[in-house]
């Protein structure tokens, strides 16, 4: 009876060892300010390389990773970011996401251009377009997993501009009748 409980509980040991070297693999790299880049050059690179330790760990069930970079921005800023990753059945990263949040929330969620992309290759772009962002603090994430056994790498640029302010049509209006009243004012001083 001893040597039969100590065999169920040294089979159960190796079953939940087992189990747990099974655990998916969590490759993410720590976050990244990027504030004082983007303040210098009003751009920024992003990017980084994965190489496994174990090629099995490749593949979507077996790892992922989540990169975030963190700015901030002191005004109102226009922002554009794109992403590439090469990605074939050799090497590469699978993106499954590339995206802007602020406090948790997304402001921005990036698309995959598949126009401009090659079969083996993946890019993503957003931009703030006719929305920039107000002051506060961004973090844009960079969501996938290693797709082959010999790891892969993705690269990218965000850039940020002072955003131009647009009048709104109630201030158009005003110009456009000021400039209406000058034109009238100047016609009677010639008539006179």
């Amino acid at each position: 009876m001893k040597k039969t409980f100590q065999s169920l509980l040294l089979t159960f040991l190796f079953a939940v060892a087992g189990v747990a070297g099974a655990a998916p693999i969590n490759l993410s790299a720590p976050g990244t300010d990027l504030s004082a880049e983007l303040d210098d050059y009003s751009s920024a690179g992003i990017g980084r390389t994965i190489k496994l330790v174990n090629g099995a760990q490749a593949g979507e069930g077996n790892n992922y990773f989540k990169d975030l970079y963190t700015f901030t921005t002191p005004t109102t800023y226009d922002l554009s970011a794109m992403m590439s990753s090469v990605l074939n059945a050799s090497s590469g990263l699978h993106i499954s996401g590339f995206s802007l949040l602020s406090g948790g929330t997304y402001v921005l969620i990036g698309k995959k251009d598949v126009l401009n992309s090659l079969p083996s290759s993946q890019t993503w772009l957003f931009d703030s377009g006719k929305t920039p962002l107000s002051a506060g603090t961004y973090t844009l994430a960079v969501e996938g997993y290693v797709n082959s056994a010999v790891g892969g790498s993705y690269s990218g640029n965000i850039a940020v501009a002072p955003a131009v302010a647009v009048p709104e049509p109630a201030t158009l209006g005003m110009l456009l009748t000021g400039l209406g009243l000058v034109g009238v004012v100047a016609r009677r001083r010639k008539q006179a």
